[in-house]
């Protein structure tokens, strides 16, 4: 699979109805969000034509063939704009080239950014448990509300957590909802839906 199945319309209604199963089962309020990227990660498109302009100069200034020495700077800026359109327009390359620390911190950031922005925040029980995929980065982050009880998020959730993490590494879509149902029962049991409880955020993929 690739990274637009999470993106196609039939994914986000098989996302949707796998919400809706869960929280048949539990009061937790899951939203999902996908994003084709938490960031754009310019440092790395500009770090990586640095990189290239550097070792075309190197490589000028050490070749045995003479290279006029008035142009050599021009011949690295083009080096660098070649890196950098590269890193730009190539995701896998740009991707192996951020470090794993910057991918999963952009990744946080856009998280808590989207808890607020999506107001999951604003349920009664202070339920809400936000699912965030960063394809780009491969990164999953699950951010919850303090209505939800730390003994479940280290526990089972934790767990899906890492299920989750794993279908999103190797971009299973099928694997990532089959993860993404067992917050059901999970949660259900810690937090069990009572007959009054209202749908109180929307099930659709964010």
């Amino acid at each position: 699979m690739a990274e637009r199945d999470f993106l196609e319309p039939g994914a986000k209604q098989r996302t949707a109805d796998v919400i809706r199963g869960v929280e048949a089962l539990t009061s937790v309020e899951v939203v999902v969000a996908v994003r084709r990227a938490a960031s754009r990660h310019l440092g790395t498109s500009f770090a990586f034509g640095a990189v290239c302009a550097l070792a075309g100069f190197a490589f000028m200034w050490f070749s045995p063939q003479l290279y006029d020495v008035r142009t050599m700077p021009l011949d690295a800026a083009l080096a660098f704009v070649l890196g950098l359109i590269a890193a730009a327009s190539l995701p896998g390359l740009r991707r192996r080239l951020t470090p794993r620390s910057f991918l999963t911190s952009a990744a946080e950031r856009a998280a808590r950014t989207a808890f607020g922005e999506l107001g999951i925040e604003r349920t009664r029980q202070r339920s809400g448990l936000l699912v965030y995929v960063a394809l780009f980065e491969r990164t999953l982050v699950v951010v919850p509300d303090r209505g939800v009880p730390n003994a479940l998020l280290a526990g089972p959730i934790a767990s899906i957590r890492e299920e989750l993490a794993l279908a999103l590494r190797h971009t299973d879509l099928d694997a990532f909802l089959a993860a993404l149902s067992r917050l059901g029962p999970a949660c259900g049991a810690a937090l069990p839906r009572s007959v009054d409880d209202e749908n109180e955020l929307c099930d659709d993929v964010a």
